[in-house]
């Protein structure tokens, strides 16, 4: 399966320039949808216009919404990007590289987006958590942060060139992401059940990347549904030890 549909969904855009040549960028690499969140500057501007050059088609396209939930709705995988990379502890900032989210993770879905943030301060950690999976770009450990525009092209690329090359492969039928979502439901509910409370926000942030990150089959996926169920059904039936 491969991606029918990639969204662009950018937060808050500080810059005309930039957006500009975001749209050209769309145009560039087949992405029909792109969602503004809050942008900072008028996205129909005349300099926005001036600089997506023959793709200011895309700009008639834009779709300026109030809030980052809205901008992911109908999407089955939605993927935030950013430079920085978490410790050990910090499992929110676990990401994928862009070329690994291309070709292994992004074609197991019909529809996907694809998040960035402000270019003077990113995506924040809120924002961060409401993806499956982060996104980064390998860059110089010294100067690892890349204009807004750029780090956009870089992962359209690869996103088109793993859709590109992949066309006509056979694979076993993927788990769609509802089952996905049916599954991550019932073990964050045993999570709740079995976890401390202040270690359980981190185990789900694993349990989601590691859902929406592995290759899990519609098979595998209706298999850990059925273990889930069993397992909330057992904790629930547990009395706390007086």
């Amino acid at each position: 399966m491969l991606p029918e549909k990639v969204r662009l969904v950018l937060v808050g855009t500080e810059g005309e320039i930039n957006l500009g040549f975001i749209a050209r960028l769309a145009a560039n690499f087949a992405s029909d949808e792109v969602y503004l969140v809050k942008p900072a500057v008028d996205p129909s501007s005349e300099e926005v216009r001036r600089f997506a050059a023959h793709g200011a088609y895309m700009v008639d396209r834009f779709r300026v919404v109030e809030s980052l939930e809205e901008a992911l709705q109908d999407v089955e995988l939605a993927a935030c990007t950013s430079a920085r990379v978490g410790q050990r502890s910090d499992v929110l900032r676990h990401p994928l590289t862009a070329r690994e989210f291309a070709e292994e993770v992004a074609p197991r879905y019909r529809s996907v987006a694809v998040v960035f943030g402000r270019e003077s301060v990113g995506l924040t950690r809120e924002e961060i958590a409401q993806c499956h999976v982060l996104v980064t770009i390998p860059a110089n450990p010294d100067y690892p942060v890349l204009n807004l525009s750029h780090a956009v092209a870089i992962v359209l690329y690869e996103l088109w060139l793993a859709r590109s090359t992949q066309r006509g492969h056979v694979h076993v039928e993927a788990a769609n992401s509802e089952s996905l979502e049916r599954t991550y439901r019932l073990l964050e509910d045993l999570i709740d059940r079995v976890v401390d409370r202040e270690r359980a926000p981190q185990v789900k942030v694993a349990l989601r990347h590691i859902l929406w990150r592995c290759p899990l089959t519609a098979g595998e996926a209706a298999a850990f549904y059925h273990l889930a169920k069993k397992l909330n059904r057992l904790a629930a039936s547990c009395k706390p030890s007086s």
